[in-house]
């Protein structure tokens, strides 16, 4: 699950990019790849906007995954309470906020355990 966190106002928000935030998406902008052309710099009002309404709905999701796994986590806030607080100047940060959700599961991580019968090789010093 892709998750992460944002403050407002001094209260950290579970975010999550679940697939009921995909599939709103996909209804919303065609396809998934659409995202990063409707949050770009060319409009930013229009891309405040779309930053708002995918931060609420990451909000949304991040709030039902909390109660699932049962985490404290504060009541979402809707779109109009995102525009109460913030401002157009923080825009850039709720981009990358948003941005850094939606990739953040995509990268990879490989652990890799030595077997059991490996020779340990001394380190070069």
């Amino acid at each position: 699950m892709r998750t992460n966190t944002i403050t407002i106002n001094g209260k950290e928000y579970l975010l999550c990019f679940s697939v009921r935030v995909i599939r709103d998406c996909t209804e919303r902008y065609g396809d998934m790849g659409k995202i990063g052309e409707v949050l770009s710099d060319k409009d930013p009002v229009k891309g405040l906007d779309e930053a708002i309404w995918l931060l609420q709905r990451m909000m949304d999701a991040g709030s039902r995954y909390a109660k699932i796994e049962g985490l404290e986590n504060p009541e979402p806030l809707s779109c109009d309470g995102l525009y109460d607080c913030c401002g157009l100047d923080e825009y850039v940060p709720l981009k990358s906020k948003v941005m850094e959700t939606i990739v953040g599961g995509q990268k990879a991580g490989i652990e890799v355990e030595p077997s059991k019968n490996a020779k340990a090789t001394p380190g070069k010093g």
